[in-house]
């Protein structure tokens, strides 16, 4: 039976194998690299709720949303391998791309994300991110015939990155996603198994445990990629060029906002947490395995010199085990929640925000929504309102109520 036509409760039990393992608590709670808020802040009355509006419902584990820019339409990435569109309040029966023999869904693997170029317009481009029928992480690109089309051309298919991934099926991390700056981003898992066995995330001569870099904006089979000049790491000997930030235990999604990078990393077993710092802001040790959010790891003593804390945390009370990042709200429709990161938990599906203002997570916030299954994760549409995924197999707007 499809885990989208079973009972809330029997979704969880199953999910459990394929985020649990990718979500096993970290967080944390202390220093930001970033400054101030990122944008415009709105101010939200004391009566103001928020509900959510169901959009697309018997998805096969819906695990994210996009569109490109100025368009209408919503991109629904399903972890078996399709990506689905919806398009005038319709979920289309054609899959927009099905990649689903290439990739499998044991443990935490599958279709994980993808990726719109700037230039989708014009050039078709799009990249997804999906661990191969081997476990090894993937970066693709295809392309559309022209941009309205709502069937992609599977033959397209140009491998950017391949990141071996052999030994476990869980931490892959699984987000791709283009800058503001024009170069895309990749947050890579540190390789599966408890602790980091085998160091990957403090290890700057692995790809695992990364926020990558890179540019792609000329790939070619003989060079899918180039270096961007403002690496941290190029040119350093032992070191790979395109780490961006490295000491991720299994980042479940990231965000750009204006001159603001969130993301937010699972942990292990006692925090939860949410990472802010400057777009700018390069070669950054977030900390895993020398911490758990605030908290050495496995215990005290440790040494956070050179590590940068994140700005929030949460432990696991209250039936929360897996942080699911979201986005800072920069849509019209609610301008009382302009400038408000979003977030929620994957076990507890709470919606919850709060707001960075220099190093800080203030007005912190549970909307009383509950009761919605297990949150796989968020998504943004072309005008910027936000999306929550549901392990139910449903995919819903939040709006105001």
């Amino acid at each position: 039976m499809p885990i989208h036509s079973l009972p809330i409760k029997s979704v969880r039990v199953l999910l459990l194998g394929f985020f649990v393992l990718l979500l096993s608590g970290c967080g944390g709670g202390g220093g930001s690299g970033g400054s101030g808020s990122g944008g415009l802040i709105g101010t939200p009355p004391g009566t103001l709720k928020l509900a959510l509006q169901a959009v697309a419902t018997g998805l096969d584990s819906p695990v994210f949303l996009t569109a490109p820019a100025g368009d209408a339409r919503l991109f629904i990435v399903e972890r078996s391998g399709k990506i689905r569109i919806v398009q005038n309040a319709t979920l289309l029966t054609a899959p927009f791309l099905d990649i689903s023999n290439r990739t499998t869904t044991d443990n935490e693997r599958g279709l994980l994300s993808m990726a719109f170029h700037p230039q989708f317009a014009t050039n078709g481009f799009f990249f997804v991110f999906y661990t191969d029928v081997f476990g090894d992480l993937v970066i693709e690109r295809f392309s559309a015939p022209q941009a309205n089309a709502n069937v992609a051309n599977l033959l397209s298919g140009l491998r950017i990155l391949t990141i071996p991934h052999p030994t476990f099926g869980n931490h892959n991390g699984g987000l791709v996603a283009f800058g503001p700056d024009g170069f895309l981003y990749v947050g890579t898992g540190d390789g599966g198994g408890a602790g980091d066995p085998f160091g990957n995330a403090q290890n700057t001569n692995s790809l695992l445990g990364k926020l990558l870099r890179i540019d792609v904006n000329a790939a070619t089979v003989a060079q899918p990629y180039t270096i961007p000049l403002s690496n941290p790491f190029i040119n350093q000997t032992g070191t790979r060029p395109e780490i961006w930030a490295y000491g991720l235990r299994n980042p479940w999604r990231y965000a750009f906002d204006a001159t603001l990078l969130y993301i937010a990393d699972v942990g292990q077993n006692r925090r939860e947490e949410v990472d802010v710092a400057g777009v700018g802001q390069a070669g950054l040790n977030y900390g895993w395995n020398i911490t758990e959010g605030t908290l050495c790891f496995p215990g005290d003593p440790c040494n956070r010199q050179g590590i940068t804390l994140p700005i929030f945390e949460y432990d696991h009370s209250n039936n929360r085990c897996s942080i699911t990042g979201g986005y800072v709200y920069r849509g019209t429709a609610i301008p009382e929640v302009q400038g408000r990161y979003f977030y929620s938990d994957f076990c507890a599906g709470q919606l919850q925000s709060f707001l960075h203002v220099n190093g800080t997570a203030t007005e912190q916030k549970d909307w009383g929504i509950q009761n919605i299954g297990p949150i796989l994760s968020f998504g943004e549409d072309a005008q910027r309102e936000l999306y929550l995924l549901s392990g139910n197999g449903t995919v819903f707007r939040i709006v105001r109520e």
